[in-house]
Order: C-alpha cells, then structure tokens, then sequence
C-alpha cells in the first residue's frame, strides 16, 4: 500500500504544477494588454510620457548623463505636450503602435536600471512604479502577432511597410532598426524562416539611428547577431525550396563561418544584383490568400440591383424623421443605415469604457494563451443616452426588446481581428439567456469611428465587404425565419491597418419577435 501510495506522489505534484500554471494562464489572460486596444496604447504611452518628464524633470541632476536619454528621444520621435486628438492618432497606426509597445518593452526598463545605477534608489521611485507597468512578453508577442496579420492578410510587402508605406499609403513614419530586428528574431523563433530572412534583410539595409556608444552600452547592440541570423534564416528556408538562388546556396555554406567569412558574404549579399536575387526569392513563394483575405482588400465584385434610399413608411417616427437606408444585400438581406449615431452619444458610449476587459475569439484550451480579440466592456449602467439608442433601433427596425437593454463597446488595437464566425449559438459560442429568449436572430453593429484603412466587416459566403462609416448601423440576419441557423452570415472583422475602430453592438433575441417578424420574406418587413 505504501508503494501505492509513493507511486500517486508524481501525479499528485503534477496536478498540483498544472493547477498552479493554469492560474497563471488565468492571470496572464486577465490582465489588460496595451496591444489589443487604442485605449490600451493611449494608457501605455502616458506611461512612457510619465516616464521621460520625471527625468527631463531631473536634466540638472542628471548632468551629461541626461543628454544621451535626449539622443534616444530624439531617435524614437518623442514629442512633448500632444493633444488628445494628436495622441490617438498616432497610436491609431500600427508603426507607432508597435514601435511604442517594443521600445516600452524593452528599453524603458534598461533606461530604468541606468538611472537607477547612477542616481541611488531614492530618487526613482516614481520610476520603480512606473517600469512594473510596461507591456509583457504576452503583450509584445501579440503586437507582433499583429503586424504579421496586417501583412499577410493585406498582402504588403514588409521592404514597404518597414518604411511606413500601408496598403498604398506612405504615412511620415518608419519602424526602427530595433523593430526590424524584433520583427525578424520573432518570426525566426515562430520558426518562419521566410518571414524573417525578409525583415532581417530590411534591417541591414539599414542603419542604427543613434549609434552613440553610451546608447549602445545601455540598451545593448542590436546588430550584434543581425548578420548571422539573416544568413541562418536564409540557410533554414533556402532548404524548403528546390533550387535556391547562389546567394541562398552561398548561405549555406556561411551558417557555421568565421566572423571574417560573415562579413564577406554579407558584402555579397548587399550587393544590388545578389539582393534583387534574394528579394525574388523571398517574394516568389506566396500562400494562396482565403476568401476572407480578398473581402479586407476590398476585391469581391460589386453587388447590382442594389439602392439606397429614404425609409420613412414603417412607423411615426421615420414618417416624421427619414432615414438613410442602404442595401447592402438582399439575399441574405443586410442593410446599413446611414447619420444615425451621433457625436455626442459617441463621446458617452466612449465614456463608459473604463472597465474593458480582453475579448477572445475561442474557448479556452487547456493552458494556451489566446490572442485578444479587442477590448470589451457592457453598457448597462442607467443612462437616457442608452435608451434612446435602443429606441431608435426599434424604430428602425421594428424589433421587440426593452429599451433599457445593455449593449456591447468595443475598441479594437494592433492588428486585432475577430475570425470568421457566426452569432448564432451553434457556433459553440456562448449566447446569454437562450434558454428564455432564444438564438440571436438578428445583429445591430453601430459604428463609432472612422477608420481610414481597414477594419471592414466580411461576409465571405456571401462576397460581402461593408467598411466602417461612423454614425452609420449595419445589421443583419443569422436565423431563417424557421430558427434554423443561416450559414451565410457567417462574418469577420478585418483587422485595421490605420485608425481607431469603436463598434456598438446589441443581438437581437429571437422568441420576443415572434409575433413581430413571422414567416414571411424580411424583404417585405424591411
């Protein structure tokens, strides 16, 4: 028995090693990360601004030590007194974003322990709170997470968006030679090879913008195992492929070479004939995009037979207010009404957003770390603002429900998507009171911002891509009138390249609009 005993031991500190990491997968889940919101990276870079004034506060004090932590501010473009509206935008681009979550990551706390060193303990404890609050492995992971999907599923090219170009558009700004180099060891580690013997090729194109010796000595040498990684990279892919180029075959031989024999193939590599040859060859492969894919771009072929006009005939209040109603599809039908959520509910719907918590787009499985989805939080709190939204969903669309019903704001961050899926509970998604009020017949998405780039909702069964238009409702099915699931509203949100997307949302519960929404065609009630 004893024995019997002794031999549960193991299984027992299992258990007890698996409870213990499970709640750490808990906590990590739990806590806030900057990437997955623009709330987020407006938090995280009052962060950084608290950080950089305490010490511009102490320039005196400092002396010249000061003056490298102005080189480094200067490199990176900070910018002192912004307004709000300056602030969103700028972290509303992926390039700031990502480049703020990277450089908070990981030089503020190398910044934090040279101060440290330097000035004593009691002078920096403004600084010590300050540095526990800098986004985790967890966080920076998914913002590279996220640029690698705006890439790939926008089709850019990285040479293009390393230098600020997005989806056509160059904005005046660029990743650093830090950020290429992360980009690359991330995609290096995520053992895609190709991805990161592109981004590392970037980076020895380039420069470090502020090679400052004291720089280098407090935040470390970035190239010091750049040239080694991109020549292994290349090794790693060039032995995917059938026949290599010479210059990926010469990269071969170089993997175990001599610092000497670096620098020479290096030399060959930068070469304009041998670097057209590995641009070729690194851009030749491409994946074979999915149907969700060319809905972001905006490639589905326009829809005919399609109007936009007035709905003023379905109750009092549009007889007497008219409003914009677009045709969006009509089978199955979605329609967008346009000018129908206002600036100053926008700024109240924004105002409740104090307790977001982090969205995912699957259940838990096991001890695996999930990528946000956005930031959510539930309007529910007594609000006139509220009501009255409701009731104008309502009007609009003659569905039965309280008008004191919460709703859904959501805010989304870097390259933050949410997968093709469906509203309706057989998706295996969690649907609140079915039991009682049964499936989510109908989705109400009011949109509460502009986005200049991206950010669509798709409907890849039906070729359907609908870009956001702030103030406008989109809305749609997700039952036939049967209540039997409707496989064509399967959609997506597409992540967004540039801007800042707040959504809006309320499900329409089915059982309540029985006698409102009986067997008939939705064409004739709409």
């Amino acid at each position: 028995m004893m024995r019997k005993c002794h031999s549960l031991l193991p299984v027992l500190l299992g258990f007890a090693v698996l409870r213990s990491f499970v709640g750490c997968v808990d906590d990590i889940e739990e806590k806030e990360r900057y990437s997955s919101s623009t709330l987020g990276l407006l938090k995280l870079l009052k962060v950084e601004e608290k950080f950089a004034d305490s010490l511009i506060n102490k320039a005196d004090q400092l002396g010249e030590k000061f003056e490298s932590l102005r080189m480094y501010l200067s490199s990176v473009g900070y910018e002192l007194h912004r307004s709000l509206n300056e602030k969103v935008q700028y972290v509303s681009n992926p390039i700031n974003a990502f480049s703020l979550l990277r450089r908070t990551h990981e030089d503020l706390p190398k910044w934090h322990a040279y101060f440290k060193e330097a000035m004593g303990e009691g002078d920096l404890n403004i600084l010590d709170d300050l540095v526990e609050k800098v986004p985790n492995d967890v966080d920076m992971l998914s913002a590279m997470h996220g640029i690698q999907r705006i890439e790939k599923i926008y089709d850019l090219k990285i040479d293009d968006l390393a230098q600020g170009v997005l989806h056509g558009v160059q904005y005046n700004i660029q990743l650093t030679y830090r950020d290429l180099i992360a980009m690359g060891n991330s995609m290096y580690q995520q053992s895609d090879y190709q991805t990161a013997a592109k981004w590392y090729r970037v980076a020895c194109k380039r420069e470090l913008e502020n090679a400052d010796q004291l720089l280098i000595e407090i935040l470390g040498d970035p190239s010091e195992h750049l040239h080694r990684q991109y020549i292994k990279s290349l090794f790693k892919y060039g032995s995917t492929i059938s026949e290599p180029t010479k210059s990926i075959e010469e990269a071969f031989i170089m993997v175990q070479a001599s610092q000497e024999e670096m620098d020479n193939i290096m030399s060959d590599l930068r070469d304009p004939h041998s670097d057209v040859e590995v641009e070729k060859e690194l851009y030749q492969v491409k994946r074979r995009s999915s149907n969700f894919e060319l809905g972001c771009r905006g490639l589905y072929r326009q829809k005919t037979n399609l109007v936009c006009r007035y709905k003023s005939t379905a109750n009092t209040f549009l007889r007497l207010a008219p409003l914009k109603l677009e045709e969006i599809s009509l089978d199955p039908f979605i329609a967008m009404y346009h000018e129908v959520l206002y600036d100053s509910e926008i700024h109240e719907l924004k105002g409740q957003s104090m307790n977001m918590v982090n969205g995912y787009a699957s259940e838990r499985n096991g001890t695996e770390i999930r990528d946000t989805v956005a930031r959510y939080d539930w309007w529910s709190n007594t609000s006139l603002v509220r009501e009255r939204i409701n009731q104008r969903i309502i009007d609009m669309t003659e569905f039965n429900f309280s008008k004191d019903e919460k709703l859904q704001i959501t805010n989304y961050g870097v390259g933050t998507y949410f997968q093709p899926h469906f509203d309706y509970s057989s998706d295996g998604f969690e649907t609140p009171n079915i039991t009682t009020l049964g499936d989510r017949l109908a989705s109400i998405l009011f949109y509460a911002s502009e986005v200049p780039q991206g950010g669509a909702t798709v409907f890849p069964e039906i070729n359907v891509t609908v870009f956001p238009q702030k103030g406008s409702m989109l809305y749609w099915f997700n039952l036939h009138d049967d209540g039997r699931p409707d496989i064509r509203s399967k959609h997506s949100v597409c992540p967004v390249i540039n801007g800042d997307r707040w959504t809006l949302t309320k499900w329409v519960p089915m059982f309540p609009q029985m006698f409102s929404f009986p067997c008939k065609s939705k064409l004739t009630q709409l």
